[in-house]
């Protein structure tokens, strides 16, 4: 990992996507769940259960109107509240009732519990999210993990061959193993792939359907795909935000093509006359030939250039973005 990126990681505030899913039932449904507290923002809270997600987002002062209603008796400070809004959707505790009422469209997670004796009421009313959430907060990122569990298998299976080739030289030199309970047979991921399969655990597993998919160790994954996803897109909007603050039109500046390497002219850069001495415009003879030195034609030429080399540069960026949307579309 660059120094950079975990300088970065330390210091992000994070937001909704930095929180990872949990596991809830409910009224004998399943859903997953995620909220986000900020203490000087409000919250932002996601449920789904795979068919429709569901979604409610409220600023400090709704916060405080909503406490205010259904909490008359209630006095804390806001920090306090939202800290328990937040302690009793990220864990169901068994000292919390919860209720869900549907209402069209929308749903209303109702949450009853007490706090130092007195009674604390909370709803949250959710309307249906765009299905944009639905890639973003869960489908997109679960592919990434099925990715990342596969590269992670495969570099496990690289391990598992060298370290039998390792206890092989062992072998080859006179070495053997004190208990016999300790032999085990070389790795074969043909072998280990068709016992899974056949295997009462991969029964339970699939049994089990995606109730069980955001363990302790999946939970954390989600987070890091979720962290360096946000890395990566603020890399993207700060080459984007370079690109744009960068006018081709001025004078003296060099300007790299997409993919161009940083400290290597691209073909886009462009040079003043004064830039060399040894240098002259195309087609200018030397001194000494005769010849007239024309500097408003050469200005004329470079000014065209520039303005082409920023009709292409336009040209290359919109593409580039249109390539960008449909990539994120293909999922639907």
């Amino acid at each position: 990992m660059s120094s950079a990126k975990s300088e970065w990681k330390k210091t992000w505030q994070g937001d909704l996507s930095a929180r990872s899913w949990q596991k809830f039932d409910l009224a004998s449904q399943n859903f997953l769940l995620k909220t986000h507290v900020d203490h000087r923002e409000g919250y932002e809270f996601l449920l789904t259960d795979l068919t429709c997600m569901w979604h409610e987002k409220m600023d400090i002062d709704e916060v405080k109107k909503r406490c205010k209603t259904l909490n008359p008796r209630f006095e804390a400070p806001l920090p306090t509240i939202l800290r328990l809004l937040q302690d009793n959707t990220e864990t169901k505790k068994d000292s919390t009732d919860y209720t869900i009422q549907h209402a069209g469209e929308g749903l209303v997670l109702v949450l009853e519990t007490k706090v130092g004796g007195i009674r604390f009421t909370w709803e949250f009313h959710c309307q249906q999210a765009q299905k944009e959430m639905l890639r973003d907060q869960l489908l997109e990122p679960l592919m990434t993990m099925v990715g990342e569990l596969g590269r992670r298998e495969l570099r496990l299976g690289q391990l598992l061959k060298a370290k039998d080739r390792e206890i092989e030289d062992y072998k080859m030199g006179g070495a053997t193993v004190s208990r016999k309970n300790l032999l085990t047979e070389p790795f074969d991921p043909t072998s280990f792939h068709k016992q899974q399969l056949i295997s009462k655990e991969f029964d339970e597993q699939v049994g089990q359907g995606w109730q069980e998919a955001f363990t302790r160790e999946t939970q954390d994954l989600y987070k890091e795909v979720m962290l360096t996803q946000a890395w990566i897109n603020r890399e993207e909007e700060e080459d984007e935000g370079s690109d744009d603050d960068t006018s081709l039109l001025g004078g003296g500046t060099t300007h790299h093509a997409p993919g161009a390497t940083k400290g290597s002219p691209s073909r886009f850069e462009q040079r003043s006359p004064n830039v060399s001495p040894r240098k002259r415009p195309a087609g200018t003879p030397l001194k000494g030939e005769g010849a007239v030195s024309t500097p408003e034609k050469s200005q004329k030429d470079i000014e065209l250039m520039r303005r082409e080399a920023l009709q292409k540069r336009l040209q290359e960026e919109a593409q580039r973005k249109q390539a960008k949307k449909k990539k994120k579309g293909a999922l639907f």
